[in-house]
């Protein structure tokens, strides 16, 4: 469980998504000064560092195709920051309480949940826009397995506690 923390803090600074212009010419109006020929890579460790800058309008738009209602992204984007550490947060609740069953299904239950969830808005999202286009990135599918992973050994776990007895 600790590799794959590791894992996913790792994964956290490499590619999440990939931008590229639909429309030619249409990357540099949201990409100030930069090549239109060239695609876009964009980290988690990025994001709030790009929503945050005078020119973050390529962030403003990739939030719009993902949640259109969202307000003041630049300021919850800092959020995103909490991926790595709620991971080694749930891994350290394991590895200190790990003999408690209930942290085990709790912490199994959350992590799932948060691939889930995370998996569902990705598939659901239409991710080619007229202007861009969005691929997900090895980067945040290693975040994503990371945390179902950390999940399905919380859910192992309180499996083998459940026949051991434990509380």
């Amino acid at each position: 469980m600790v590799v794959i923390a590791i894992m996913v803090f790792f994964s956290f600074f490499q590619p999440w998504v990939h931008i590229n212009s639909i429309a030619k010419g249409a990357l540099s109006k949201i990409l100030p000064g930069k090549d239109t020929s060239t695609l876009q890579s964009i980290s988690g460790y990025d994001v709030p560092v790009l929503a945050n800058r005078k020119d973050s309008k390529l962030i403003m738009t990739i939030a719009q195709i993902f949640s259109p209602n969202t307000k003041d992204v630049d300021k919850k984007s800092w959020l995103i920051w909490g991926v790595p550490i709620f991971a080694v947060l749930l891994v350290l609740l394991n590895l200190i309480f790990g003999a408690n069953k209930w942290v085990a299904l709790g912490t199994g239950i959350i992590a799932v949940a948060v691939f889930a969830v995370a998996v569902f808005k990705i598939s659901t999202t239409e991710l080619d826009k007229v202007v861009i286009s969005v691929s997900i990135a090895k980067g945040l599918w290693n975040t994503l397995y990371g945390y179902l992973g950390i999940g399905i050994l919380s859910l192992l776990n309180f499996i083998r506690l459940q026949f051991l007895g434990r509380k």
